[in-house]
Order: structure tokens, then sequence, then C-alpha cells
């Protein structure tokens, strides 16, 4: 079923009790790929240990158009890749930090730089947890997990 088709997976519908989640990355195959594995894990995290009514998912190229897509959605979650044109995940993080509005949005890199320095970089700025590409399921449903305590406060 497409994701549009899906009705825990909605591209505007007004459902207050739903999650937001924002898919930043450049390469539309890796959002495709990151919004599939997040409505499999619908049921499993987001409806039963959170009682939200569903998801909904927001996408972005790269931090500018991200910036932009915060503007106009209250987003609950941000899944971000650090490699993009305009503006690079670090960059990034670093304006949502700076922001009084947004430095409170939980953070999960996904990204093919392992580094420590990278990673180190990446927590410091504020993200909550870190998945190396490629991922699993397994890998995203552990890292969601991790962010639960910061998704319910």
């Amino acid at each position: 079923m497409p994701i549009d088709e899906n009705p825990w997976i909605t591209k505007g519908a007004d459902m207050p009790d739903r999650k937001t989640l924002l898919i930043v990355d450049d390469i539309p195959l890796m959002r495709t790929i990151l919004a599939k594995y997040l409505k499999s894990l619908v049921t499993k995290v987001f409806t039963a240990q959170l009682g939200a009514g569903g998801v909904h998912i927001v996408e972005a190229s790269n931090g500018k158009q991200a910036l932009q897509k915060l503007a106009q959605e209250d987003v609950d979650l941000i899944f971000l890749d650090l490699m993009m044109p305009e503006m690079d995940g670090l960059t990034f993080l670093a304006k949502l930090k700076e922001d009084g509005k947004l430095n409170t949005i939980p953070v999960i890199v996904c990204s093919a730089l392992g580094e420590k320095d990278t990673v180190d970089r990446a927590r410091a700025l504020g993200a909550v947890s870190y998945i190396l590409k490629p991922f699993t399921l397994k890998t995203v449903e552990e890292k969601v997990r991790e962010a639960l305590p910061v998704l319910q406060s």
C-alpha cells in the first residue's frame, strides 16, 4: 500500500494526536526507505507506546529546506542525513540548537559518516541518536525507542 493510502501515514490530514516526523536526506530513495520503515513501526512503537493516532511524514532534501518545513509544521522527531547540498546536517543541527522553539525536537542522525569526531559533533549539537547507513528496520526501531523518553516529554 502506498504511503499516501495508509490512514496511519498521512500527508496533511488534521489528526491532533498524530506524531509528525521530518525526514531530511538529499537522496529520494533513502527518504522512501526510511518512510517505509517508519510506516512499519507505526503500530508497534508510535501507537502502542506513544498513543499516537498515526504519523505524518514530511520530507526535505537539505537543511535549508528542512528549516522552511519547520516554519510551517510542528515536528515531533527529525531523521537527518549529514552530507547534503545547500545546507549539510551539522550546519542544520547548529541552527536548530540556536532556535529556542526548535531546539527541543529530538534528532536521529542517519549518515554514512561514522567517524568518531563526526558522531561526537552531532551529539554535541543535540542529536539524540546516530544511525550508520546502510541501516536496517531493527536499527531504526532501536533508535526510535531510544528517542521515546524525549518524545513523551
